[in-house]
C-alpha cells in the first residue's frame, strides 16, 4: 500500500534520518553546554578567591606598615612606662610566679 506523492522517497527518508540524528544528538549537546557552564562558573569562583586573597594581602601590608610606623615614632621611654604600668595592673606577673613555682616543684 504505497501512496503516490510528488516527493521522492529517498528525499523523505533523508529528511527523516536527519531529524532523527538531530533528536539523538540533542542530549549530548545539552550535557556539553552544561559542562561548559560549570567550568565557566568554577573559573569565576577561583578568580574571585584569588582577587580576595590579593586584596587581603594589600590590607595586611598596610596594617604592617602602620604598625611599623607607630613603633618607630613612639618615644621609647613612654613605651617602657606604659608597659610597666600594664604589668603592674595585671595579674600576669602573679600567674608567672605561680607557674615558676610549679615548674620548680616538679624538677625537685
Amino acid at each position: 500500500m504505497t501512496e503516490e506523492t510528488y516527493v521522492n522517497s529517498q528525499v523523505t527518508d533523508a529528511v527523516a534520518q536527519t531529524s532523527m540524528k538531530v533528536l539523538g544528538e540533542a542530549p549530548a549537546e545539552a550535557v556539553g553546554v552544561l559542562y561548559q557552564q560549570m567550568a565557566h562558573s568554577i573559573g569565576l569562583a577561583l578568580q574571585n578567591v584569588i582577587a580576595q586573597q590579593q586584596h587581603s594581602y594589600t590590607i595586611h601590608n598596610a596594617i604592617t606598615l602602620a604598625a611599623s610606623r607607630q613603633l618607630l615614632t613612639v618615644d621609647p621611654i613612654a613605651a617602657a612606662k606604659a608597659s610597666q604600668d600594664l604589668m603592674e595592673d595585671s595579674s600576669i606577673t602573679d600567674n608567672l610566679i605561680a607557674l615558676q613555682s610549679i615548674v620548680s616543684g616538679m624538677s625537685e
